[in-house]
């Protein structure tokens, strides 16, 4: 892989630039990384699957921010369509973490308005240890979220909100948190404020179709300005990390 700013590089690894980035949490709460891989013309997924989007690049990258971070987490749909997965790491990820004290692999959480999960998606499947978090509110289903293999936690509001989840976490003693996805709760990040870190990979197709944005149901007036920080490619696609200004 080539990192071409903010200087030249014939060959990087990305687990050694992303591990090397300072990510500082703010106050009251962790740091948010959010990551995404989107088309040429902004498509999110193809064939309502992200994976067609990527590669083995695309991967490498994805494992060397979740090296970075504390717990993974992903929305009730995306969690869905993608079949997600606990989390594992390479075993060079695994061995930098447990070097820091951290656990052999980040935790996952999975948030939810409805309690609509499928039951049977690999992570909620998993008799192992430790078990998904799932984070809700009051008009969740009590009945479906009883029934999940997970860890339950119930806010006192409606709908989870940005800021209870971080809490959620902070309460946890994280510092680095990476957002995957979906668009709609990618929204709901960027109208509360709390989105520091936007890791995108931009994959070289079009796919034409009418596959949302990375970012979807966020008014227009939610602007925020971030900073490129470092820019990588391989195979055609581009790896852009910025930070908020």
């Amino acid at each position: 892989m080539q990192q071409i700013f903010p200087d030249w590089n014939a060959e990087v690894d990305p687990l050694d630039s992303y591990l090397r980035d300072a990510r500082p949490a703010p106050p009251g709460r962790p740091w948010v990384m959010l990551n995404m891989i989107a088309s040429l013309d902004g498509a999110t997924a193809l064939d309502g699957l992200s994976g067609g989007l990527g590669g083995p690049c695309d991967r490498a990258v994805l494992a060397a921010l979740r090296a970075c971070c504390d717990w993974i987490l992903v929305a009730s749909g995306t969690a869905n369509a993608e079949r997600y997965r606990m989390p594992k790491g390479n075993p060079a990820a695994r061995t930098h973490r447990l070097q820091k004290q951290q656990t052999a692999a980040p935790r996952l959480a999975i948030v939810t308005a409805s309690g609509k999960l499928d039951p049977t998606i690999p992570a909620l499947a998993n008799e192992g240890q430790p078990r998904p978090l799932v984070i809700s509110g009051t008009l969740a289903d009590a009945a479906r979220l009883s029934a999940l293999n997970a860890e339950i936690v119930r806010l006192p509001m409606p709908k989870p909100q940005p800021q209870a989840v971080l809490q959620t976490f902070h309460e946890r003693g994280a510092t680095v948190v990476l957002c995957e996805g979906g668009p709609t709760w990618n929204g709901q990040m960027l109208r509360a404020g709390v989105v520091d870190e936007m890791c995108i990979s931009i994959s070289p197709i079009l796919v034409g179709g009418d596959s949302p944005r990375v970012v979807a149901a966020a008014p227009q007036t939610t602007v925020r300005k971030m900073r490129l920080r470092r820019l990588l490619t391989e195979d055609g696609l581009l790896f852009a990390r910025y930070t908020r200004i």
